[in-house]
């Protein structure tokens, strides 16, 4: 029974290629799980098969902007890593980064602005 040729239908699927959506249209952000959670979420009955492909492309778009402008702002203040600070003034220098995203932008004491940040030496207690 066994051959060395395979069947003519083992053939066909082994030569198949398969692309994910995301590699399809050329992007980086999961196109499958946005989809995912397009459905799980219940946002509306039905969604067209283009639609996770916009928000993924948007989404995209918006982080690397995002970013790149963080990069430049910690290069521009010397420091080799994007901190919290950096992406709050990056959306604050954008306008069209402010608009998307400036209403959900708040200071909530846990990002701490480059003219505050002082270190200070502790002082130690004298041992009784």
């Amino acid at each position: 029974m066994c051959s060395e040729e395979p069947p003519v239908a083992q053939e066909v699927k082994a030569k198949k290629n398969r692309f994910s959506r995301s590699s399809r249209a050329g992007l980086l952000f999961p196109v499958s799980r946005i989809d995912r959670q397009l459905r799980k979420g219940k946002f509306a009955k039905r969604f067209g098969a283009s639609a996770p492909v916009y928000l993924a492309a948007v989404l995209q778009w918006v982080t690397c902007k995002t970013m790149d402008m963080a990069g430049k702002i910690s290069k521009k203040s010397k420091q080799h890593y994007i901190s919290a600070s950096h992406l709050q003034m990056s959306v604050k220098k954008s306008s069209v980064l402010k608009r998307l995203l400036g209403s959900g932008l708040k200071n909530r004491g846990k990002a701490v602005a480059q003219s505050q940040h002082v270190a200070s030496p502790t002082q130690r207690r004298p041992r009784e």
